[in-house]
């Protein structure tokens, strides 16, 4: 095919558009990172439905359709004919994935006949057969595996092998989430294998309630798996859903099964339909991907191309002002924060007449912090967050102001629960009001969180008015760590001096880390327009050695996260900093234009366009802060 075909199919590929994504995925800042290799020139390959990648023959392909007769077809890689070889003593009832592997020295092909759309046959079957000459016309199976699924029969379509364990696993596809299973690739005895349930795969993106309800009428199923391959080197994966190849590196020691729960690169395939197939090419670099329908497009993945190397990562600090559950925790100041049934008796009341401030004091005697009350208070957050990337939310989010890991939790299960958000994190500090800061992740957490106390001995009796900053180490897809750092400083109120100490504090937790770690720190840093003005703390303190998000830019009428009514004053007292690598190649950096204040929902917002405190009563407002949303781009090792 030459140059000018190729640009016009890929022209045909993405007419309406090359950004095509699913429903978690951020369109605007998608690579496109695939091209139109060819062709299938075979209009006898109408369901392809398996590619695997010869290792006979150099630029020679292997695919085959999902049902019919028992046939291999050799492709090259524009999509080319070059041969067609029967599966002798074979049954074609659902083949669905294609895999080249070498055992022993020979090279082998498995053919998996493993889809079962109604979920209703007990045994499956794969097919293991030395691979054929693209001139031979028949082949012989080696040897074949009956298997059965631990948990019942499953429809599966993606299937790859794991030559360094010698076994075959398996990806099911109608599972919310799709679950990972292992069959040995040389059973011991002959007759039925139980395969191994391996557990779930977290990493693929999980449908909306809407995508669930609508997908029968529409028949789109973007987010179930229907592919899956391993590198010849089973260093790297590729999964491939309806829309898109996700693409996985697994660090040294590590299983397939934590490896394909990392987070993976994402490929859209644009406008590309009815994606069944995916195979590497000559290496762990290349993909090559094509699909159902008479001659469909093979479409090339090139992960060296510009961008393939480079990964990015959200991050958003959230201020979601005193996010209490409703019960009396022991050793907090939580008395506001209770049903109003509970705060009739004599001891609560002189408890809150005792509180200085009118407002605190009518909330304490007043506030009717009920089921109801909580759960609206739930579900306005989870809005909040999900105005990022899709409605999928940021990566990871660095939360302030939560009481404890209970309300933390039923946010992340109740309100956030398709979002894949695990783990959640949150360790107990020493504040007097009885607020923590918190993380919650997409990203797998690599040893235990720390919380590090922060405390200034020339002010000793306000040790209680301030919370610890929260450590967390992070397990990027390249193998390498993001630190993530959670903050909450001294209120503006304290000294200048507390403030100046929890810097310090921070840039120090910084400098003790690993030099080929990543670094961030986000949250509310309490350090208003007026006070830097006059101190210089983030000249002083924070640019020397950190990236400033904002400082980047955020859009039109980015003014800061937070209002002081009195003064007319804005101020950035939410911030994301960002510190790259020491001493390594990896580096980490910030796209201009990735920096955002995420106000778009009306009720964050008042007539006066500030920050909508939330009012229980009246069921209005989200917090007296906007999250700011800053997107990190890292390198892949190479």
């Amino acid at each position: 095919m030459n140059y000018v075909a190729k640009l016009l199919l890929f022209a045909a590929v993405c007419l309406a558009g090359c950004s095509g994504s699913d429903a978690s995925a951020d369109k605007a800042s998608e690579p496109l990172l695939f091209a139109v290799a060819g062709r299938l020139e075979n209009e006898k390959i109408n369901e392809a439905s398996g590619l695997a990648r010869s290792q006979r023959d150099p630029g020679v392909m292997w695919t085959m359709n999902d049902s019919g007769k028992p046939l291999l077809y050799a492709i090259g890689k524009d999509g080319t004919h070059r041969g067609r070889v029967e599966l002798k003593k074979s049954d074609n009832r659902d083949w669905e994935d294609l895999a080249s592997f070498t055992l022993d020295d020979d090279p082998y092909l498995l053919i998996a006949d493993i889809g079962d759309n109604s979920a209703r046959h007990k045994k499956r079957t794969l097919y293991i057969a030395k691979e054929p000459r693209v001139d031979e016309d028949k082949t012989k199976v080696d040897w074949e595996i009956d298997f059965e699924y631990p948990d019942g029969p499953r429809d599966a379509e993606s299937a790859a092998v794991d030559v360094e364990n010698e076994r075959i696993l398996i990806l099911s596809k109608r599972d919310i989430p799709p679950a990972l299973y292992s069959v040995p690739l040389r059973p011991d005895e002959d007759g039925k294998v139980m395969a191994t349930w391996l557990g779930i795969v977290e990493s693929l993106p999980k449908p909306s309630r809407q995508d669930v309800e609508f997908a029968p009428r529409t028949k789109d199923w973007h987010w179930q798996p229907v592919g899956m391959d391993i590198s010849e080197d089973n260093r790297a994966a590729v999964i491939l859903t309806y829309r898109a190849v996700y693409y996985y590196l697994r660090r040294p020691g590590q299983d397939w099964f934590e490896a394909l729960n990392t987070k993976p690169v994402r490929i859209g395939l644009g406008n590309f339909r009815d994606a069944e197939a995916v195979a590497f090419g000559d290496d762990a670099r290349t993909v090559f991907v094509t699909g159902e329908g008479r001659q469909n497009f093979i479409i090339s993945v090139d992960l060296s191309m510009p961008g393939a190397s480079a990964t990015t990562a959200t991050v958003m600090s959230l201020n979601v002002q005193n996010l209490f559950d409703n019960a009396d925790d022991p050793g907090k100041d939580d008395k506001a924060y209770l049903p109003l049934a509970a705060k009739q008796d004599d001891d609560h009341i002189a408890a809150c007449n005792e509180i200085e401030v009118e407002g605190w004091r009518n909330e304490c005697l007043f506030l009717d912090w009920s089921d109801e009350a909580v759960a609206f208070k739930l579900g306005v957050i989870a809005d909040t967050i999900r105005q990022v990337n899709n409605g999928a939310g940021a990566d990871i989010i660095a939360i302030q102001e939560v009481e404890n890991l209970g309300i933390l939790e039923r946010l992340r299960t109740e309100f956030l629960g398709e979002l894949g958000y695990e783990p959640a994190v949150l360790i107990e500090g020493t504040d007097v009001r009885g607020i923590d800061v918190a993380f919650l992740s997409k990203f797998p957490l690599v040893g235990d969180p720390v919380l590090h106390p922060f405390d200034v001995p020339e002010f000793p009796d306000r040790a209680g008015d301030t919370r610890g900053v929260l450590q967390a180490d992070f397990a990027l897809p390249d193998g390498s760590i993001l630190t993530g750092f959670a903050v909450h400083f001294p209120a503006p109120y304290h000294p200048t001096p507390m403030r100046v100490a929890a810097y310090e504090h921070l840039n120090g937790l910084r400098d003790a880390l690993p030099g080929d770690h990543l670094a961030f720190a986000a949250g509310d840093f309490n350090t208003t327009s007026t006070e830097d003005e006059r101190e210089g703390l983030l000249d002083s303190l924070v640019r020397p050695d950190w990236t400033v998000a904002h400082d980047l830019g955020c859009g039109e009428d980015c003014r800061g996260t937070y209002y002081y009514a009195p003064d007319d004053n804005w101020s950035f007292l939410d911030m994301i900093l960002f510190s790259p690598a020491r001493g390594t190649k990896t580096t980490s950096g910030i796209r201009a234009d990735s920096v955002a204040i995420a106000n778009g929902l009306p009720a964050q917002v008042t007539p006066q366009s500030t920050p909508r405190r939330h009012d229980s009563a009246a069921r209005t407002g989200v917090s007296d802060h906007w999250p700011i949303i800053a997107t990190i781009e890292f390198s892949q090792k190479q």
